[in-house]
């Protein structure tokens, strides 16, 4: 019994740094809840990965990829400090655009550019995370999946491994492991 409260442990403290940072991103932004979710729970994978020794940025910047539909709003966390490094939000529209980022957020279906930048991203040191379907099946790094009303995720270990990003032990138990290309 006393272990499986151990267990636990870190799923509690994860959801309890997210709640704790949405009152602050709610009261900073005029997004609707769903980008607020969104922006919290990428502000936290944020915490639990650890660039490769000799990619270490001084600044993370989130780019956020899309072909212009649905954009989400990430501003509620533009700004803010993840591990004593800045986070900045920028929008991609070209692959020049993305070789600074750290993050990628693949917003909506991709068009053709869209696939290409994404694919280009796939074996360097970019978390790439999206809510398309069979994302981690496909390569990606972390899928954000709405399930009965809470946000779910799954996460590609052999794709992070290949980008040279270590996960933490804390994020693989909260999320279901999936493999892919």
């Amino acid at each position: 019994m006393k272990t499986n409260r151990i267990h636990r442990m870190p799923v509690f403290i994860l959801v309890l740094m997210l709640l704790m940072q949405a009152p602050s991103m709610a009261s900073n932004s005029t997004g609707n809840t769903q980008d607020l979710i969104r922006a919290a729970m990428v502000y936290n994978f944020c915490k639990f990965v650890q660039w490769p020794a000799n990619d270490q940025p001084d600044h993370l910047v989130l780019g956020v990829l899309s072909n212009g539909i649905e954009v989400p709003d990430f501003s509620s966390i533009d700004g803010k400090s993840v591990r004593d490094l800045p986070l900045e939000v920028r929008t991609i529209s070209s692959r020049k655009d993305l070789a600074d980022c750290n993050l990628l957020f693949i917003a909506d279906s991709p068009d053709i550019a869209l696939q290409v930048a994404f694919a280009e991203s796939r074996n360097e040191s970019i978390l790439t995370i999206s809510e398309l379907d069979d994302f981690c099946t496909q390569g990606g790094i972390i899928q954000m999946v709405p399930r009965r009303g809470k946000m779910r995720f799954f996460i590609n270990r052999q794709a992070a491994d290949d980008a040279g990003l270590t996960l933490s032990s804390q994020l693989l138990k909260m999320a279901k492991i999936v493999e892919g290309d």
